[in-house]
């Protein structure tokens, strides 16, 4: 009957595991202190002698379950997971660009922070783990990294899979070896707004971007060089912060082989100016300017592309070639409704004719 009543127990002092009748006086093998245990796993009673450790005041009933099963029931599989787990998140590091988002591990502060990242209510200032970068990239929170004021080349390779804007307008310098892993993005705009100077070996770098513009409106002076190299872009160029625009810089920046170029801190527009930039052959961005006074307006009126002001745009003028061209074009297809017609006409007679043969 004894035997029966016997069954595996935990000390709630030692912590070991040993076999014992249950609801009766029984003594640690190990700690030598009288115990006693129920039948259902629970609350143990049990007597600490003066030289024990003040570990346990009571066990409640989760930690005594929890403690049973980890020690005796526990499965191979669970014993894998649990040397496993200190050991996964360096693991997913190391594979983060073939792991899954939904699969990585972490912490509770890292999870909130992230949860507020994808509502645009939080901004990372500094990311060491390239897990996070991959996450706000693929989870829609790709607006969180726009604070950040560091950045390591390991991070910006999985921010440029974005295939939105990229705004690190909080990094005020960029290398040669950041500038190769940001030229990546194929999304449509790199914002770079905080960078106040460029380097020309940078510059030759940020130009070979495959997105669909740079902007670099931290820029407020251009030297004739760096305006050359940088008219060689084929995106579209934001330059709205430069203060200062002489003829021969401007000169450069006409030839730029864009679809479209930004200057929004021009406020004002003398002649000379647009005399040159009429030259461009792209749309331009002036949105520091309200109008445009008749006389300077006048140096648009055969301006192929749009000027898109404060308040409003102005589109290039579509004319007719000649007065008689409607018409002509009228007539170009009246004519051609007649052929047509006649055409059937003739298919129809044949087909009548060949059917009679029959």
């Amino acid at each position: 009957m004894g035997k029966s009543r016997e069954k595996w127990v935990n000390c709630a002092n030692c912590n070991i595991a040993f076999q014992a009748a249950t609801l009766e006086i029984i003594l640690c093998p190990n700690c030598q202190t009288n115990q006693v245990h129920p039948e259902n796993n629970g609350v143990v009673k049990w007597e600490r002698d003066h030289s024990a450790q003040r570990v346990h005041s009571d066990l409640s009933l989760t930690d005594t379950l929890v403690q049973s099963n980890s020690n005796s029931h526990r499965t191979a599989f669970q014993l894998f997971f649990s040397r496993w787990q200190p050991y996964q998140a360096a693991i997913e590091r190391f594979f983060v660009t073939l792991w899954p988002t939904s699969l990585f591990t972490f912490t509770a502060e890292e999870k909130r922070a992230l949860r507020l990242a994808a509502r645009g209510t939080y901004k990372f200032s500094k990311i060491n783990d390239p897990r996070l970068a991959k996450w706000l990239i693929h989870r829609g929170g790709s607006s969180a990294v726009g604070g950040l004021e560091t950045i390591q080349p390991e991070i910006a390779r999985h921010l440029v899979k974005t295939l939105d804007s990229l705004r690190l307008n909080g990094i005020q310098y960029i290398n040669e070896q950041l500038a190769q892993c940001l030229v990546r993005h194929n999304g449509r705009t790199l914002y770079l707004d905080k960078l106040r100077h460029i380097d020309v070996e940078v510059l030759e770098i940020l130009i070979t971007h495959g997105g669909r513009g740079l902007s670099l409106g931290g820029i407020k002076n251009l030297s004739i060089q760096e305006a050359s190299v940088l008219a060689r872009y084929r995106g579209r160029l934001s330059l709205n912060g430069l203060s200062t625009l002489n003829s021969e810089v401007l000169a450069a920046l006409v030839q730029h082989a864009g679809k479209s170029m930004s200057l929004a801190s021009i406020g004002t527009l003398s002649r000379p100016q647009a005399q040159q930039l009429k030259q461009y052959r792209g749309d331009l961005y002036l949105r520091g300017i309200r109008e445009l006074p008749l006389g300077i307006n006048a140096e648009f009126v055969d301006f192929p592309g749009k000027i898109v002001l404060k308040h409003h745009e102005r589109r290039p003028n579509k004319s007719y070639d000649t007065v008689d061209s409607p018409a002509k074009s009228n007539a170009t297809h009246i004519a051609l409704g007649i052929v047509t017609v006649a055409c059937v006409a003739a298919l129809f007679a044949l087909l009548v004719a060949a059917l009679s043969g029959l």
